[in-house]
């Protein structure tokens, strides 16, 4: 074939990567891994000639004694091209894995390529499974497969390869969600198992079904796909178990439909479809106002015996309301939930053992330049809904699991802040777990300063780091804080305002300040104040 480089190259036993040398400013190239003549997988990548910025691979643990094929579709390519494409029991770089400078310790990251999206996160079969979007050739967005890793306490995570894609570079596995058919209605139990079901998009087609009989460790199509299409993307599956039969909420974008919320118009609508066997479905209504990867779910009202429906987008703008399995009736219109900026995509855990409402979303926007990879997930959070003077509110808080990350800190109590008066805490380090209850007293402003970066209370305006946020002067203010190495995520009066943003805690100047502004004569009363350095989670 003209304009192709060729290279033939035996996989012994032991050796579990292809390896590819990538050069981030190379141009773009496709190709594609064979064996014989089936195609294993195509993509396109950034092939190194020579100094590579990084190594990625292709897991080729079920090829070994076996002779595999790489492609590059390159017409000025030399017939030396692929020299340095081989194979071996390791990869460049796994002698520092999980160790890079900036590899985030506390969230998970992929550990090669980009990751975005969550997809299919559910607890199964005794474990936490959690798929993502993952272009595993290289340091951008692309090449969509699901990326897979598994966990027995959503904090420890063990990264398996790829589990889901296409051979064909045109039909990408974009987002989609996971079910356990336990009931059998599509019948799709064989040899006494009841596969891992996941609903996803496949680019081109529309809405795919896949089956796992081996734990997510490979999928197989519905033979009848797509089982919906439409123009959207990001299937949302689960069981309406009052009406015993499935659900699909889908992003659609066959309406353009605006809602105005302050000054952002949100276009398109999440559809709903209905079905009595995951085989055949039948669009029942929609919900306008969304972008992108839809969640409906009901959750109860904290301290009440109420139950609400609540459906979110994207960056997890939501609505509360009702939900009869086939409509949903808004009873609580659109309200902002990250205020930080960079949380997308989330998903909660399907099949929650213990019935929490456990979240994950993509922490997008942390670029680490000169690293390996790029993009992490948000730290898992448990949500509940609470109803406060201001309506329905969705607060997440760090799952209880964090507990397991605490190394010795330091804990003190009723101290006085005042202008000319704060306290620095003993602790220092590049990834922390701080929480500061305070009392308001009549300090113009109070709060903490963690590595450079302050969190601020403004008692006299009523605003926290410049969010309008009224706590009235007989309640306390709680700052609960997660610092990674390249992040912050914090958590004001348990989700109240909820904040995900990019920040260099490495580079920083690490301390850990509690402080209050205004009039000297005035003061804050710290009640308590906990600081931990936090282990790895790859540890």
């Amino acid at each position: 074939m003209r304009g192709q480089v060729v290279k033939e190259i035996p996989v012994k036993k032991g050796d579990r990567f292809l390896n590819f040398p990538i050069k981030r400013s190379n141009e773009l190239q496709k190709a594609r891994i064979k064996r014989g003549d089936k195609v294993l997988d195509e993509f396109t990548l950034k092939l190194a000639d020579s100094d590579p910025d990084f190594w990625t691979f292709f897991d080729v643990s079920s090829y070994q004694g076996k002779t595999i094929t790489v492609e590059i579709d390159n017409e000025q390519a030399e017939s030396d091209y692929l020299d340095q494409v081989y194979a071996d029991k390791s990869f460049p770089g796994e002698d520092s894995l999980y160790d890079e400078k900036y590899r985030q310790q506390i969230h998970f990251s992929s550990r090669r390529g980009w990751n975005n999206d969550p997809n299919g996160l559910i607890y199964y079969k005794g474990q936490y499974h959690m798929f993502y979007q993952h272009n595993p050739y290289g340091w951008d967005w692309g090449n969509m497969h699901w990326g897979h890793a598994i966990s027995n306490d959503l904090i420890h995570w063990k990264e398996l390869p790829d589990a889901l894609y296409s051979p064909d570079h045109d039909h990408m596995a974009f987002s989609g969600s996971a079910a356990w058919d336990t009931l059998n209605t599509g019948g799709f139990r064989k040899n006494g198992v009841y596969p891992l079901i996941v609903a996803y998009t496949r680019t081109g087609s529309g809405e795919h079904l896949a089956l796992s009989y081996d734990d997510g460790r490979s999928f197989e199509e519905y033979n009848e796909n797509p089982v919906i299409k439409h123009q959207g993307r990001d299937p949302q599956l689960f069981w309406y178990e009052p009406g015993k039969h499935w659900v699909m909420v889908v992003y659609d974008e066959s309406h353009t439909r605006q809602i105005g919320m302050g000054q952002r118009a949100r276009n398109f609508q999440n559809a709903i479809y209905t079905s009595p066997d995951l085989k055949h479905w039948t669009y029942r209504s929609a919900v306008p106002g969304f972008f992108e990867c839809p969640e409906l779910f009901e959750i109860p009202v904290k301290g009440t015996q109420e139950k609400k429906w609540v459906m979110y987008d994207g960056d997890g703008t939501y609505v509360v309301g009702e939900f009869d399995g086939k409509k949903f009736r808004v009873e609580q219109p659109l309200r902002q939930y990250d205020y930080g900026g960079n949380f997308y995509a989330s998903q909660l855990f399907d099949n929650m053992p213990d019935g929490r409402h456990i979240q994950m979303g993509w922490f997008r926007g942390l670029v680490t330049e000169d690293m390996p990879f790029n993009q992490c997930m948000t730290f898992p959070t448990r949500l509940t809904l609470h109803r406060t003077s201001d309506g329905y509110r969705l607060c997440p808080t760090p799952i209880r699991e964090i507990k397991q990350l605490f190394e010795a800190g330091q804990v003190v109590e009723n101290q006085v802040i005042k202008p000319d008066k704060g306290f620095e805490a003993q602790v220092k380090n590049d990834r922390l777990y701080v929480v500061a209850e305070f009392e308001q007293g009549d300090a113009y402003q109070f709060g903490l300063n963690i590595n450079g970066h302050t969190l601020t209370y403004d008692h006299l305006n009523g605003k926290f780091n410049g969010t309008h946020y009224v706590v009235p002067n007989d309640k306390p203010v709680k700052i609960e804080v997660i610092v990674d190495k390249m992040s912050m995520e914090v958590f004001v009066n348990d989700g109240e305002l909820y904040y995900v943003f990019p920040f260099n805690s490495v580079k920083a100047d690490k301390k850990v300040e509690v402080f209050a502004k205004g009039d000297p004569k005035y003061k804050a009363i710290l009640k308590k104040l906990e600081v931990h350095p936090l282990k790895s989670i790859w540890q």
